[in-house]
């Protein structure tokens, strides 16, 4: 049966929305295909832009959302099936859900704009790119943020990841919609070719600024050292293991050092390497890995938990040659996975993970003394918040920065190479190198340039030792303003779209 016009209106444009939701999704790692990106946002712009009626625009807008999150992200059913023994089909309608729920912040965005901006070009040239960076740095923080997908991660390896020491990943964001918006502003300004070329002269621009940004030397070298990392790919569903296991377990990596004479000066393990607190260690096995420092003269990395007032806090805890703690107790906390939110212990009883309500780590904390170094450290999820990582910077200048996680409980390869992509960015905007040592991949060495230098396959249990050259220096102006600058710039784009439409409806009037 042939369709009507009006069956084929929705239906071409459903899909033309829904793909390129699924193509931006595509852009990111694993499939790591920048071009995409640009070809989902033009696309995108292209249709709200030229949509007049509101009602399309959310309709082609939540569609977008919806295919970009639920395409890369559905790794989230796996802790749910695999680990939580949540009913298969419950898992998708959670997954469903919850893509649904972040597919709301760039339909909000985009049905705003149309209500507020008339004219297509501004819309795309303009008005549409501030709103989703804008949006995007609200899905930042909103009910404490998961700002995961965020487009510049994608384009972290091109030549606009140089915005990012200036402006961070929203910097990055808006060279990206920007440049896509104003293509798309090209594609619906036939003929007008004084528009035509301002657009593209814009786009050249940003672009130019972009690849300023990534000859610029940010920082110097401080010094070499050499870690062996530890990827030991434990099973989270093992965490309930004998403890006695866990511990001979971990100390066989430590004794491999000492048997093998290993040429470094400190070993790291990942997140969940230790289920219980520090404080609940056996006094033998704390004694044992005091002794191994000492003897072996080495610093040592590790996660645990921290009790304090019958508190709880996830924390990485860092042994020096002389024996001497620090620690780093994790700000950041995971929904459902280290605290529970109000009205959803439920939930989090369904999906049987351990150790929730945990206790937040105050901001900001110093930087451990690592290997003879400073070392920035956090863990796992915390790894999305830019602006939480440079809180370092107000305690002392980090020559190093460190990510323990644990990504197993996500799936095998998508989760685990997106954090990864992630980490470059967090390298890009502090022009420091950035070691991320995960339980089961991607374990990786990231120079101060955000390029990986090293890194371990997923899904297996491996060692790597890695050379890392500290860096000092200057401050970038990310860590020195954070993301204020990219919002602040969104912002003004957004009200100079506003005044420009107020000004022409004048016109027209007049």
């Amino acid at each position: 049966m042939l369709l009507s016009p009006s069956q084929k209106y929705y239906t071409y444009r459903l899909a033309l929305s829904f793909a390129s939701g699924v193509c931006l999704a595509s852009a990111f790692a694993p499939a790591n295909e920048p071009l995409f990106a640009f070809a989902a946002l033009i696309l995108i712009f292209y249709l709200v832009g030229a949509t007049q009626k509101l009602s399309h625009v959310a309709l082609w807008s939540i569609t977008f959302g919806f295919g970009w999150f639920v395409t890369g992200i559905n790794w989230v059913y796996y802790s749910m099936y695999h680990y939580g023994y949540m009913p298969l089909e419950w898992t998708y309608v959670t997954t469903i859900v919850f893509s649904l729920g972040l597919a709301l912040f760039p339909a909000a965005a985009f049905t705003l704009v149309a209500k507020l901006v008339d004219n297509p070009a501004l819309r795309m040239g303009l008005a549409l790119p501030a709103a989703m960076t804008v949006f995007e740095w609200l899905r930042s923080w909103v009910f404490t943020g998961f700002p995961w997908l965020n487009p510049a991660y994608a384009v972290v390896e091109w030549p606009l990841g140089g915005l990012a020491p200036f402006l961070g990943s929203f910097g990055v964001l808006l060279g990206l919609t920007w440049t896509a918006g104003l293509l798309a502003c090209v594609w619906s300004l036939r003929g007008k070719w004084l528009y035509i070329a301002s657009c593209l002269i814009t786009a050249f621009s940003v672009l130019m600024l972009s690849m300023a940004g990534k000859q610029i030397v940010w920082s110097e070298p401080a010094g070499d050292f050499t870690v062996r990392v530890v990827q030991p790919n434990l099973e989270p569903r093992l965490l309930q293991q004998s403890m006695s296991e866990r511990f001979d377990e971990v100390y066989f990596y430590l004794d491999n050092v000492t048997v093998e004479k290993a040429a470094v000066d400190a070993v790291i393990l990942p997140e969940s390497v230790y289920p219980l607190a520090w404080q609940q260690f056996p006094a033998s096995e704390r004694d044992r890995l005091l002794k191994w420092v000492k003897d072996e003269k080495k610093s040592l990395l590790f996660n645990a938990f921290w009790l304090d007032n019958n508190q709880y806090s996830n924390a990485a805890i860092a042994l020096d040659p002389q024996g001497e703690l620090s620690l780093y107790q994790k700000h950041h906390l995971v929904p459902f996975g280290e605290f529970v939110p109000w009205g959803f212990r439920w939930f989090i009883d369904s999906m049987r993970i351990p150790m929730t309500d945990l206790a937040a780590g105050p901001l900001p904390q110093e930087p451990i003394s690592f290997a003879g170094h400073l070392a920035a450290v956090n863990l796992c999820y915390e790894n999305l918040f830019g602006n939480e990582w440079i809180e370092a910077w107000q305690k002392a200048s980090p020559e190093v920065l460190i990510n323990l996680s644990n990504l197993k409980w996500f799936g095998p390869v998508k989760a685990a190479s997106q954090h990864l992509q992630i980490s470059q960015m967090r390298a890009l905007e502090t022009a420091r190198p950035l070691l991320s040592v995960t339980n089961s991949g991607e374990t990786a060495l990231i120079n101060e340039k955000g390029e990986v230098v090293r890194r371990l396959a997923t899904d297996i249990d491996a060692t790597m030792d890695v050379k890392i050259t500290a860096m000092k220096g200057e401050a970038t102006p990310f860590v020195k303003m954070g993301n204020w600058p990219a919002v602040i710039v969104a912002f003004l784009m957004l009200i100079g779209a506003f005044v420009c439409t107020f000004a022409l409806k004048r016109g027209q009037k007049g």
